[in-house]
């Protein structure tokens, strides 16, 4: 048995899979967007400013941290709701942490709740060889470290974990091409 954590865009699917099959699986509506959307809120509300989502996403890939921020900041540009003009604002990986943080607990509560449901004796082998992360939320900053810390369980990102879907995807595609003697 082995635990992925598949980190997407619009969704965050945690599923056990064994000897080649899905042994149980859920699907939870948060993912990257949703941290980004997260990000936007919070600087709308705390700043009344307003930013895009290619601003939000920059400042993900750029200040967010699941655990521990750093003391970093950015300058971004936005427009003040107040006055209604564009304007520089400068935010802290902190207050993004802040503004992040509900939506990674979402996530650690799905991994959490899979784990609870896992059957027995394929908890020891989860144990085992730890959990893996893939999708392109995986990458965030302390993403392992807080699911490990959370759970207890060894957490690593799979390499390029932005493609390891696709290519797994392929070989399936490759694989059911060979049995049927395409």
């Amino acid at each position: 048995g082995v635990l992925i954590v598949d980190i997407g865009a619009e969704t965050t699917e945690i599923s056990v899979l064994s000897l080649g099959g899905i042994v149980i699986s859920r699907l939870i509506q948060t993912g990257g967007r949703s941290i980004d959307d997260a990000i936007q809120s919070a600087i709308r509300k705390e700043h009344n400013f307003f930013i895009g989502s290619k601003t939000a996403e920059s400042i993900k890939k750029e200040l967010a941290y699941a655990i521990n921020p750093e003391e970093a900041t950015m300058k971004i540009c936005g427009r003040n709701m107040v006055v209604g003009l564009p304007q520089m604002l400068e935010i802290s990986a902190s207050f993004v942490y802040d503004a992040i943080k509900e939506q990674l607990g979402v996530i650690v509560d799905a991994v959490k709740t899979i784990l609870e449901r896992t059957p027995p004796e394929l908890s020891a082998d989860i144990l085992d060889r730890g959990i893996m992360l893939t999708g392109g939320g995986s990458m965030l900053r302390g993403m392992e470290e807080l699911i490990e810390e959370k759970t207890g369980i060894n957490t690593m990102t799979a390499d390029d974990p932005m493609k390891v879907v696709a290519i797994g995807t392929g070989e399936y595609v490759e694989f059911m091409g060979d049995r049927k003697g395409i």
